[in-house]
């Protein structure tokens, strides 16, 4: 046995064994059936042109807000270092926030047309994308207008959402400080509250991820299925925010980023935020609690199955169609010449008729 059929006995024997193997496996082989890492570039391309458009909206919208709560922009500023952590600031080789800000004070009502549709894009490539991934029928894809209406409502709503749990985030953890400050234990308990804004990211992120399988595709999985994908895609996404020091450390000190900055950091972000999207879809559509309907036949091969009767399984193969045996044969010929002799004695005979009617004369 060579050493590639040993691993594929060795991996077919954890199959077997751990359901959660089994998983793994089929939604790899799913990600890679459907072409996952070129839908994730196609979202990344669109991701790229959008991110600007987005950032000068929410901004542009922020504003607005922050005239009845002033401490809008400062839970934008924290929501944006959520989703791009480390790539947006007023450091060196970060995104500028400053340009941001000009830009979105500049939009105006004709402007902000133009700037939805610029930003919508990542979301309509990233629907593109999750249809492919739930392999949604042609029909029940959304044409173009409610196809943007969709994107407009679900970058509302996670803007939204996004907003909200950096919000409470800050308050949580403001007050649990505070009450472990007053009973002095902060020093000791201090780590309850990290584990606690951890826990909160987690959920808050899973979240997001099930709102955007939830509102982008009208997919037909139960809510079982999506939130273990939107849980998978949470950690998912934990683990590459903790990992992005690590990637922005090794992209600085290629001579690529020499020649393009904080563009190809940016690429190589929202490449990988795009994939853990991907793979969380993958894994809700092949978990064991998505259910999945046997496949459509047509009508008239359910119509048939519908009238005729089921056949009695049968341990061994079917039998062969038997000959006519020699019992029928002689039957056959016994039944023909009964016939015969009947249809001779019905026959008048030729001589007596004609003997009669020499008489007669």
């Amino acid at each position: 046995m060579t050493l590639v059929e040993r691993a594929k006995a060795t991996i077919a024997e954890l199959r077997e064994r751990h359901p959660t193997v089994d998983h793994a496996v089929r939604m790899q082989e799913h990600y890679s059936g459907v072409q996952g890492s070129q839908q994730a570039g196609g979202v990344t391309y669109f991701g790229f042109l959008s991110v600007f458009p987005i950032l000068a909206l929410a901004f542009f919208v922020v504003g607005w807000i922050s005239r009845v709560f002033p401490d809008a922009q400062d839970a934008l500023i924290k929501a944006i270092d959520e989703v791009l952590p480390g790539l947006v600031g007023d450091g060196d080789g970060q995104v500028n926030l400053g340009d941001v800000q000009a830009a979105a004070g500049a939009v105006g009502l004709i402007g902000l047309a133009g700037v939805l549709y610029a930003g919508l894009g990542w979301l309509s490539s990233l629907q593109a994308a999750l249809t492919v991934l739930f392999e949604l029928p042609e029909r029940l894809r959304p044409n173009f207008v409610i196809g943007k209406l969709r994107d407009l409502l679900t970058l509302a709503v996670l803007g939204t959402v996004l907003l909200l749990s950096v919000v409470t985030s800050a308050v949580l953890t403001r007050a649990s400080r505070a009450v472990l400050d007053m009973v002095d234990v902060g020093a000791e308990l201090g780590w309850l509250v990290t584990v606690a804004a951890v826990l909160l990211g987690l959920a808050s992120a899973a979240l997001l991820f099930f709102l955007m399988f939830r509102l982008l595709v009208r997919t037909s999985l139960p809510a079982r299925a999506l939130w273990s994908g939107a849980w998978l895609g949470a950690i998912g996404f934990e683990v590459l925010k903790q990992l992005s020091g690590l990637l922005l450390a090794s992209s600085r000190g290629q001579p690529a980023f020499q020649a393009f900055g904080i563009a190809l950091i940016l690429l190589v972000w929202i490449n990988y935020f795009s994939r853990v999207i991907l793979y969380a879809a993958a894994w809700a559509l092949t978990s064991p609690a998505a259910e999945r309907p046997p496949a459509p036949v047509p009508a008239a091969a359910a119509i048939a199955a519908a009238v005729a009767p089921a056949a009695e399984p049968s341990a061994g193969p079917a039998p062969a169609p038997r000959l006519p045996g020699l019992t029928s044969f002689a039957a056959g010929g016994l039944v023909g010449a009964l016939l015969t002799l009947a249809g001779l004695r019905r026959r008048p005979r030729r001589g007596r008729v004609e003997g009669s009617g020499t008489l007669s004369r």
